[in-house]
């Protein structure tokens, strides 16, 4: 009798490493209602990330035909080289932390800027693809 021996294929590996945590510099851009657009530049090789701390912020990219409008607690993430344009959405006061890192192998997402966000966490209203929930991280 002859026997079919499938032989079973190897499990998938996980990294023998633990993520390296990014250590980054979060910096607060107050947005105060009706002031003029402000720009972020970001050279090729960085990874742009904004988080929503207060309100709703109207954000675009030079190049993208989509905007954005993330609110308090909502994130945004761009690879570089990129020119983002940002400003508070509306008549009230926005308050947009951002960060830049260097594309490493292996790393942690980053953690959130160290001030609590006080509004709850409403759901995404963008009018594209990008505008994500605490925690989540997109490129553009």
């Amino acid at each position: 009798m002859n026997t079919l021996h499938t032989p079973t294929p190897p499990s998938p590996t996980l990294p023998t490493q633990p993520a390296v945590p990014l250590t980054l510099q979060w910096k607060r851009q107050p947005l105060p209602p009706l002031q003029a657009v402000q720009v972020l530049d970001f050279r090729a090789g960085d990874i742009a990330l904004l988080e929503v701390e207060q309100g709703r912020v109207w954000v675009t990219c030079d190049g993208l035909l989509e905007d954005y409008f993330p609110e308090a607690g909502q994130r945004l993430s761009f690879t570089g080289p990129v020119r983002l344009r940002v400003s508070a959405d509306g008549h009230r006061p926005a308050r947009l932390s951002w960060a830049k890192h260097r594309a490493v192998a292996g790393a942690a997402y980053p953690p959130a800027p160290s001030a609590p966000v006080a509004a709850p966490q409403p759901k995404a209203t963008a009018t594209a693809q990008g505008t994500l929930h605490r925690g989540a991280i997109s490129a553009a």
